[in-house]
């Protein structure tokens, strides 16, 4: 939803964007914070959220986003820990977006005395050295889930399937860009996650922490929340699981603490 212009709870004066057609602004209920999204794009959903709430960066940390798209991870992290986010998007519409929405927060650099949220325009697969290697503390991203040849690619393909990036990629792209002992913290489905571990390993990220998510406590899990490691010896903490809804259909305590409910 679109707000009014005043002080928020961090002290931060915030205005209304200029909207582009199909775009909206949505309310993300922390901090007065607000997100610009466009029904033309890919919009995040629950599990960018729990990525959010999962991902641990200290205050002090460089943390890149990997294929930030709206830039809900960023802005999110930002406002929660204080890290410096550096949000990469390759979509000229989706960078621009971020742009916008982090002029919105109040979360640029200037503001935020170099603690704010940097916006790359540039694709983090190819351009990795470019971006700084072994330049950051801690990674988060929310890659495409689906491989190329599973199911209908719509026009939102490359947020949604491999086309681009897979975890591999993915993986090999994170190790390079972050200092040794540097954490990646990544969402993927619950079905790959043996793809996960094994594209993690080879790129010398080790598994460290392991969450299972369900939608409801008799539902088999959906989702692996898995933080990971440059460097690592092996040891995975698996953590309990993560419930979304209760028996009556509502947030349970701990999601609706992680949305700030």
């Amino acid at each position: 939803m679109c707000g009014s212009s005043e002080n928020e709870p961090n002290g931060i004066e915030r205005s209304d964007p200029d909207l582009l057609p199909n775009e909206r602004v949505d309310d993300l209920q922390f901090n007065g914070l607000r997100i610009i999204q466009s029904l033309d794009s890919f919009c995040f959903g629950t599990d960018s959220v729990l990525l959010a709430g999962f991902a641990n960066p200290k205050r002090s940390d460089n943390c890149i986003d990997l294929g930030a798209g709206s830039g809900v991870l960023s802005i999110l992290l930002n406002e929660r820990t204080g890290c410096r986010m550096t949000a990469v998007e390759e979509d000229a519409a989706q960078c621009g977006r971020l742009e916008r929405s982090v002029i919105m927060n109040g979360q640029t650099d200037e503001l935020r005395f170099g603690r704010g949220i940097r916006v790359l325009h540039t694709d983090y697969i190819k351009n990795t050295k470019e971006l700084g290697l072994c330049a950051f503390d801690s990674a988060v991203c929310n890659p495409p889930y689906f491989r190329r040849d599973c199911g209908i690619i719509s026009a939102s393909g490359t947020a949604t399937h491999e086309l681009t990036a897979d975890i591999g990629s993915v993986a090999r792209a994170a190790s390079a860009l972050l200092k040794f002992g540097g954490k990646l913290f990544i969402c993927f489905p619950s079905f790959r996650l043996s793809e996960a571990f094994l594209a993690l390993n080879a790129a010398g990220m080790e598994p460290k922490r392991l969450r299972l998510v369900s939608v409801r406590a008799e539902k088999a899990p959906y989702l692996a929340l898995i933080e990971s490691k440059k460097g690592a010896k092996s040891g995975l903490i698996i953590e309990k699981p993560l419930i979304i809804h209760s028996e009556n259909g509502e947030y349970t305590d701990e999601v609706k603490e992680i949305y700030h409910e």
